[in-house]
């Protein structure tokens, strides 16, 4: 990613650097401040011009830098009860990102190394908002198999460009068909044969972010899959079902649990805190070998060198 640049982070999302032109649309978007946060955002950066100017500034001047190099100059605080409240030098490099004018140029420590975007990825046009919806609909289509507007509307990255006139756009032309679904009352649509192609099998088993396009809807996710998933990070610890982070279990195309990692940077090691299993998942010598695996998967990106496991299942995860 941070070699060849094919792919690009952004806010929120890794991204293949070909699809730029529609994501343009939403960069173009947030300059117009065509929301309200946007317009907000809009009108807070223009009360910390200096603070911009500083951050863009050092950017242009000494290349790639942490956030730690930059220095507070905000005028106006951002007042909010979230992660951004008060943190103005987080929050300009963010808005910044939104704005399209700097971007992730990798990492060092775990932490961001942010660039302008000019010196990053190559300059990008915006496709027509029309054309953008279109494309984005059909994506999300093709992705989802059979889904409501509402479920199209929830694909990440692609959902705030999906829209009702897109998708009766493609039903007008033949490239998505209504299907009617036994025991539900919403219209669903699918892409007529032609256009669907095939999918391909997955056979492998993968720790699922709460984020992935596959879970991100739980209500379809529980009607798909029969499991009930929520994130739990704003959940009081001794009310926890699953953990903090967990990440649901991808095993031969059913998900049968999950696991909840916490990663030990200081130490370079990865501690599952958590396995929890679905009461019908597989518990054969094959299924905690596939588990182990893509819990070792997880430790390799993170950088990890080691692995704990629970006391009480160690045994059969750790040990092959």
């Amino acid at each position: 990613m941070w070699w060849d640049r094919s792919l690009y982070e952004t806010v929120s999302f890794i991204l293949p650097t070909v699809d730029r032109p529609l994501h343009a649309v939403g960069v173009r978007a947030a300059r117009a401040g065509a929301t309200p946060r946007s317009a907000r955002m809009n009108a807070w950066m223009k009360k910390n011009q200096r603070l911009r100017r500083h951050v863009l500034a050092r950017l242009r001047r000494e290349g790639p830098l942490p956030i730690t190099a930059f220095e507070e100059r905000a005028a106006f605080n951002w007042q909010s009860s979230n992660w951004d409240d008060d943190r103005n030098v987080a929050l300009m490099l963010h808005f910044l990102m939104r704005l399209g004018q700097v971007s992730i140029g990798g990492r060092a420590g775990g932490r961001r190394v942010w660039t302008l975007t000019e010196s990053w990825l190559p300059p990008v046009r915006a496709l027509g908002t029309r054309a953008a919806a279109l494309e984005a609909t059909e994506r999300a289509l093709r992705a989802s198999g059979i889904a409501t507007l509402k479920d199209l509307r929830y694909f990440y990255a692609l959902g705030s460009v999906v829209t009702k006139d897109a998708l009766a756009a493609l039903e007008r032309d033949g490239v998505a068909a209504r299907v009617e679904i036994e025991g539900r009352r919403e219209q669903h649509f699918v892409l007529v044969a032609d256009n669907a192609g095939r999918v391909k099998g997955f056979d492998r088993t993968t720790l699922l972010s709460p984020f992935d396009n596959l879970i991100i809807n739980r209500t379809r996710t529980e009607l798909l899959f029969g499991m009930r998933y929520r994130m739990e990070i704003y959940v009081p610890k001794h009310q926890r079902v699953r953990g903090f982070w967990a990440m649901p279990i991808l095993h031969d195309g059913e998900l049968i649990g999950t696991v909840d990692p916490r990663m030990d940077r200081e130490h370079g090691r990865l501690d599952v805190l958590n396995l929890h299993l679905e009461r019908d998942a597989p518990r054969d010598r094959r299924t905690r070998r596939a588990i182990a695996d893509a819990v070792q998967d997880l430790a390799a990106f993170a950088g990890a060198t080691d692995v704990t496991w629970p006391k009480g299942i160690a045994s059969s995860y750790s040990r092959r």
